[in-house]
């Protein structure tokens, strides 16, 4: 019995022993087999990153190349975690990661970004914006001038010493002036404008050597307010900008002779000062003006030039002496004058802009033709003006802009100095 008993218990460990290892060598399979197809899923993953890894700095280095070159704007990019975290995700959300990547890099480049508002300012101040809308400028400038003239009444002796009087005269002038303009865009080729000044002039007239003493000194306020010459004109788009080639405007101006003219003004003189009974504040003459207009744009900058042609037309007057109780009638040609000059404007920003520009007017000699007589021109009555201009354009609302500037005079026929600001309304 005991030895039946020790088979049966060797015969049942037997059992146990091999049904254990059959159990343990099925689960060691199992574990392998998950093993070899997480390793798989792992390598897909890790190629499918790096090459979203590669599509991501494809589109960085297009952006950066579209910051550098100007023609696109930037659109933010986020930083892109290198580090790989630990996550369910599926192979679907995986290959929808790529097809928006593949999407992004496909986009069509843009090669020209909207004009800002700052360089439209620009081209409004150059030549015309013709956006076929109506636009209400109003502006206020002043300029100054400071000439001085030596005067000697006498004559030389022994070629070194002047005997007689000498008088040093200067006169300085400021000039306040307020226009209103109005521009029209009929097409997007053909703009109308109108013009309208309104100055208020004074001048101050002084002597030294009054009574023969050189300690002596003089002096005469004149001022005058009145309407400046009106003045009207047309611009026309010949060619259109292109990325080779610039906008180019044509114009066509005609002048009025609205304001008080020069002519016929008496000089007086009190306690040896001569000074004149008023101010013009126009040139008395109808005029008509052309020029050509060219613009480029070079992101950031803005390129300019022009060039201009002004004839005055002669007329007769009544009187055109300033001698007082003399009248004497005649007719004046005031002569023609061209005009020339270019610059460059950057746009700091979207509605921000600054420029620089020179421009050079050379007028020819005024003639004068009294009755009975023929044309005689007037000695020192030709011109070299020429002009240093410093700008700054500011969009304050979609409609309303700002634009200020500052000229220095380089010639001595040009003033000094000029400042101004307007604020084009469109409407």
């Amino acid at each position: 019995m005991d030895n039946n008993f020790f088979k049966l218990s060797g015969v049942a460990l037997a059992v146990a022993t091999c049904f254990s290892s059959n159990v343990w060598g099925a689960d060691t399979a199992a574990d392998a087999q998950d093993v070899a197809q997480l390793r798989k899923q792992l390598g897909e993953l890790n190629s499918r990153y790096e090459a979203q890894g590669v599509a991501l700095q494809s589109l960085a280095q297009r952006l950066q190349q579209l910051e550098n070159s100007g023609q696109g704007q930037a659109r933010p990019m986020h930083a892109v975690n290198k580090t790989v975290v630990a996550a369910d995700t599926s192979a679907n959300q995986t290959t929808s990661d790529e097809s928006r990547a593949e999407q992004v890099a496909n986009e069509p480049v843009v090669k020209e970004a909207p004009a800002s508002r700052g360089a439209e300012a620009v081209y409004r101040e150059q030549n015309a914006l013709f956006n076929k809308t109506f636009t209400l400028e109003t502006g206020v400038s002043y300029s100054h001038s400071d000439r001085r003239q030596l005067t000697l009444n006498g004559f030389l002796a022994l070629d070194a010493i002047f005997l007689g009087n000498i008088k040093l005269d200067n006169v300085k002038s400021d000039i306040f002036q307020l226009d209103v303009t109005g521009r029209y865009g009929v097409t997007d080729r053909l703009q109308f404008d109108f013009n309208a000044p309104f100055l208020y002039r004074t001048s101050t007239f002084e002597s030294a050597g009054v009574g023969s003493s050189g300690t002596n000194f003089g002096e005469r306020d004149v001022s005058n307010t009145n309407i400046g010459d009106v003045s009207a004109g047309a611009y026309y788009r010949l060619f259109p900008e292109t990325p080779t080639s610039p906008d180019v405007v044509v114009n066509l101006r005609v002048k009025t002779p609205t304001g008080k003219h020069p002519y016929g003004i008496k000089f007086n003189t009190v306690g040896d000062v001569s000074a004149p009974d008023d101010l013009p504040t126009g040139n008395g003459l109808w005029s008509l003006s052309t020029g050509v207009t060219v613009v480029k744009t070079i992101d950031p900058a803005i390129l300019f030039a022009n060039i201009g042609y002004s004839h005055n037309f002669s007329r007769k007057f009544s009187d055109i002496s300033g001698t007082p109780d003399n009248k004497v009638s005649g007719e004046i040609d005031l002569g023609d004058s061209y005009q020339l000059g270019g610059g460059f404007a950057f746009a700091l920003s979207d509605r921000m802009s600054t420029s620089m520009s020179y421009a050079h007017r050379f007028s020819q000699k005024a003639r004068i033709k009294t009755a009975g007589a023929g044309w005689n021109s007037v000695t020192g009555s030709d011109a070299s003006a020429g002009s240093l201009n410093f700008g700054v354009t500011y969009a304050m609302t979609d409609k309303l802009t700002m634009v200020a500037n500052v000229g220095m005079g380089v010639t001595p026929d040009a003033p000094d100095v000029t400042v101004g600001i307007k604020f084009p309304y469109i409407f």
